[in-house]
């Protein structure tokens, strides 16, 4: 059974947001940001009897679920046909069995959680983020930004969660020049998600999104949380194998 969210709902949705910390940490964060009266940001519950078995979480036409394996992948797929949704962010099993409902494309990598020492290094550069620059940086870093954001939407989005001390946008300078960016995107009880760890062309190859990501590792270890992320593809998992994180999981997106 999947439901709307109402408040009397939120405990059990808060417990299903910690059955995978990387898509619940997004949804528990904008409903900390955003409640239950916004019309940007809609949240709803799948049951497997009286038990929560998925938190969802839509926004701007993606949805993003947090769920376990009771979560029945059919009421989720006829929520996404209803309301036109472009993207769902998922584990891999869920992403897989949605796409036999939906079709689409899919692409996948690893959930990583950090697992290596407590970092010090020097902030030196990190300043924080001015959202024209930070974007013009995503932009001229990867295809995917370049597509899938638009200005007014993130931006307004990323300022809610960073009011609400749920978030925190960094840009990497050297010699007076913004040449990398980093964000903690979202924040549950227990963990830090790191995200849009992007480097402007001319500067890549020189070590500069490890120093951004460690950065952002040693931002999070200062709030007693554990570092989380998930890798954009299977190459850059290993890069951050190399600064102290591990796989735990396969998540998957799905373009129906």
């Amino acid at each position: 059974m999947l439901i709307q969210l109402t408040a009397a709902d939120v405990p059990d949705f808060t417990l299903a947001c910690s059955y995978e910390h990387v898509f619940g940490s997004r949804a528990l964060t904008a409903l900390r940001a955003y409640g239950l009266g916004d019309a940007n940001a809609r949240f709803f519950l799948c049951r497997k009897g009286r038990e929560p078995a998925a938190a969802l979480y839509l926004a701007n036409g993606v949805l993003s679920i947090s769920s376990d394996e009771r979560a029945d992948p059919l009421p989720i797929a006829e929520l996404a046909k209803r309301e036109n949704v472009r993207e769902i962010d998922t584990n891999w099993p869920q992403c897989a069995a949605l796409q036999k409902l939906l079709g689409g494309a899919t692409e996948s990598s690893y959930y990583m959680v950090y697992r290596g020492l407590p970092l010090e290094q020097s902030t030196e550069g990190f300043v924080r983020g001015d959202f024209h620059t930070v974007f013009n940086i995503l932009q001229r870093s990867h295809e995917y930004y370049q597509t899938h954001l638009s200005f007014d939407t993130w931006s307004a989005d990323l300022q809610r969660r960073i009011t609400c001390g749920l978030a925190e946008l960094y840009q990497f300078e050297l010699d007076g020049e913004a040449v990398g960016t980093g964000c903690i995107i979202s924040e549950d009880d227990e963990c830090g998600v790191l995200g849009a760890i992007a480097v402007v062309p001319e500067h890549r190859h020189k070590g500069l999104g490890g120093r951004i990501s460690r950065f952002l590792v040693q931002r999070i270890q200062q709030k007693g949380k554990t570092p989380r992320l998930i890798a954009g593809y299977d190459q850059v998992a290993e890069l951050y194998c190399e600064i102290g994180f591990a796989p735990c999981g396969r998540w998957g997106e799905l373009y129906p």
